[in-house]
């Protein structure tokens, strides 16, 4: 797409054996290591965070997700400042309260996360089994993720099974099932992680993990050659069987139906291998039809080549696994019924005469998540029903399913909407249901601006209390509106900036321009009515720097004096510095504290125009102890350093700065500042002494 938007960052792809029918699945990772898929078509996978900031994560791979590293319209860095950040920086790093942004699973703090598995056998305790048991190197550790539903999607706890305690040397890099069900994990055995460097090239180690009672090692034997002894193999918790037994079964087709069917029917048999023996069968209902069950095309019918309002034929095996999975209280079950379908042909699939099948397919709401996915593609007017009516239908809803929901909207908002409209509500209302709520906030129509504003700016019509706790994400929602909707964002920002309360209004500035602002009266007044109470204030700063304000440089630099260590500061020296002849006059007429407290943050802004104000001022200012100050904030840049140098070089630098000139430019960050500054301001032996103990 255009500007990479919204496929960027990290990726999950699928595609045929033969490389054909790529798919992009999610997008928006970080530095995502490898995608395990369990028996049912659940991915999971897990994600590294900008080194140092305790955001590892661990990932449901939500079909045709965004995950939330770089802003969605922008791509912006998650440290650029938005409407309604996260309070804490790992929530922070994956833009977790945007709309549009899969929640995580689970957030594991700092580390190098690598090689996932799901755990599929008997041999381990039962709390691993169907669970993603996943290696980190960084702290030393092989975990399992004990999983449970949450909502249409999942949380997870910690349960450790390797901890390198007494060896801080174990890197462990990839973990795989044995065919016996034991867990084999590779370690690179190294003293470090990060940076592609190894201090250790040669050694590398494998671990067997097992139980006392299976210590020795028996591989079980594998023979494909029949279809029992394929089946036998298909329920192998080894992925090299299991796909063994999986080609040898699609290459016997048909003969291999009674038997799978055998497998799937056996309510004794483990779910993850009634999973198996479904998804085999749908592989052969595509080539084996029956066109008892469903009327239409009895050949061979993919989602790309199905005619529209053709229904798919199946066979009758396949037909009544798919029956008994669709509503099965194991909702993983459930949920690889709804994805074969998909696979099939789509939601349209489901014939209108099965009223059996039809009343238990959205039942739960796992099923409701993937039949929400399942409708993405589809742009008919019949799809868009279909959504409205899920819609309806949800009796509770979480952010999982919501996403789940604005996912099988996101191609066609219109219709999706429109055929929501006639029976629900497009503003949240004391009466409407979480799921619609929700998907107000979560719309990306081309009413959705307008409909913002309206929520906005009309408090009294809100349930007590809901505006001040949702404003920001309706802010941030607005904000979030595709491109085709900037001319409809841009006349709701500036209709909530003069209607809404100040707070709201005060926010809104995000989404104006200063021009917008400059060329209405009404605007203007409104603007100065709400700076007053922020100058001063983190706030004040934001506004200057964000819409470009001019003539605030006297109470830039109060905030500057009053708060020279935050951020905030940095940014408002930055702004100044942008007037290079006005700050340099400021920075000599002003009293040697103050100047030397601006000079000091100039020198944490380094940029060229910063370090300009610093040069020129240097030679205006009279006071010796303002000048030593100007040097060291000079010496924070290379561009500044490089400046002190040519001065020395050139016989303009005073004498009785040079001393500190040499301390400072001796710890410049650039090497080759302080080589050259070793040869021409060598730092005197005895500078500092004064300051040792006797």
């Amino acid at each position: 797409n255009q500007n990479n938007r919204p496929y960027q960052q990290g990726m999950v792809f699928r595609c045929e054996l033969d490389g054909s029918n790529v798919e992009m699945l999610a997008w928006n990772f970080r530095n995502n290591w490898e995608v395990s898929v369990d028996s049912f078509g659940t991915m999971w996978q897990s994600d590294n965070d900008d080194d140092g900031n305790k955001g590892v994560r661990i990932n449901y791979v939500m079909e045709f997700g965004n995950y939330g590293y770089s802003d969605e319209k922008t791509g912006a860095g998650w440290q650029t400042p938005r409407i309604g950040m996260e309070e804490d920086i790992p929530h922070r790093h994956w833009h977790q309260n945007d709309p549009g942004v899969i929640p995580n699973v689970l957030l594991t703090g700092a580390g190098s996360p690598t090689g996932m598995q799901v755990y599929e056998g008997d041999l381990l305790p039962s709390i691993f089994k169907g669970q993603p048991i996943h290696c980190d190197a960084g702290p030393n550790v092989v975990r399992g993720y004990i999983t449970q539903p949450d909502g249409a999607g999942y949380k997870a706890e910690i349960v450790n099974l390797i901890e390198g305690t007494k060896d801080k040397w174990f890197r462990p890099s990839d973990v795989c099932v044995a065919p016996d069900g034991s867990l084999i994990v590779a370690d690179w055995y190294d003293p470090g992680v990060g940076g592609h460097a190894m201090g250790d090239t040669a050694r590398g180690r494998l671990f067997r993990v097992t139980t006392k009672a299976a210590e020795k090692y028996e591989s079980p034997k594998v023979d494909v050659s029949s279809v029992e002894g394929a089946v036998a193999a298909l329920k192998s918790p080894n992925e090299a069987a299991r796909y063994l037994a999986w080609t040898a079964l699609n290459s016997f087709g048909v003969k291999a139906e009674p038997a799978l069917k055998a497998l799937f029917d056996n309510k004794n048999s483990e779910p993850q291998h009634r999973a198996r023996a479904l998804w085999l069968l749908g592989q052969h209902g595509l080539r084996a039809p029956n066109p008892n069950i469903f009327s239409g095309d009895d050949s061979r019918v993919t989602p790309t080549s199905r005619p529209p309002g053709v229904r798919l034929s199946l066979s009758m095996a396949c037909d009544t696994a798919i029956r008994v999975s669709i509503g099965n209280p194991d909702e993983r079950l459930n949920a690889l019924a709804h994805r074969l379908i998909r696979r099939m042909g789509g939601w349209q699939w489901v014939s209108s005469d099965a009223t059996d099948f039809t009343q238990g397919f959205l039942r739960g709401i796992v099923s409701q998540r993937e039949y929400a996915i399942a409708l993405r593609f589809d742009a008919s007017r019949e799809a868009s029903t279909a959504w409205a009516s899920l819609v309806r239908g949800v009796e509770r809803s979480d952010r999982w399913l919501v996403e789940a929901l604005g996912i099988g909207a996101d191609l066609d908002w219109e219709s999706r909407r429109n055929g929501l409209a006639t029976s629900a509500p497009s503003r949240p209302t004391r009466d409407a249901s979480s799921a619609q709520t929700e998907l107000v906030w979560r719309s990306r129509s081309m009413t959705s601006p307008e409909t913002f504003a309206d929520i906005l700016t009309n408090s009294k019509a809100m349930p007590e209390g809901w505006l001040k706790s949702n404003s920001l994400r309706y802010l941030r929602a607005l904000q979030l509106q595709p491109a085709s909707n900037d001319a409809a964002v841009a006349k709701a920002a500036m209709a909530i900036f003069l209607k809404a309360d100040n707070e709201t209004s005060l926010a809104s500035t995000a989404l104006l321009d200063r021009n917008a602002i400059a060329s209405n009266p009404e605007a203007k007044a409104r603007l100065d009515s709400l700076l007053k109470p922020v100058i001063g204030k983190a706030e004040f700063v934001n506004l200057v720097q964000r819409l470009s304000l001019t003539g605030f440089e006297k109470e830039l630099l109060d905030y500057v004096l009053a708060n020279p260590s935050t951020s905030e500061a940095i940014a408002a020296a930055k702004l100044i510095a942008a007037n290079r002849d006005g700050t340099a006059d400021l920075l000599a007429k002003e009293e040697p504290a103050q100047a030397k407290a601006l000079a000091t943050v100039l020198g944490r802004v380094s940029d060229r125009a910063s370090v300009a104000v610093l040069n020129t001022a240097f030679w205006k200012v009279k006071d010796h102890s303002v000048r030593a100050t100007m040097i060291d904030a000079l010496a924070l840049s290379s561009e500044g350093s490089r400046a002190v140098l040519k001065w020395n070089a050139e016989k303009k630098l005073p004498d009785d700065l040079k001393a500190g000139a040499a301390l400072a430019l001796s710890r410049s960050t650039d090497a080759g500042v302080r080589d050259q500054a070793a040869k021409e301001l060598p730092v005197p032996a005895a500078l500092g002494a004064e300051k040792f103990p006797a």
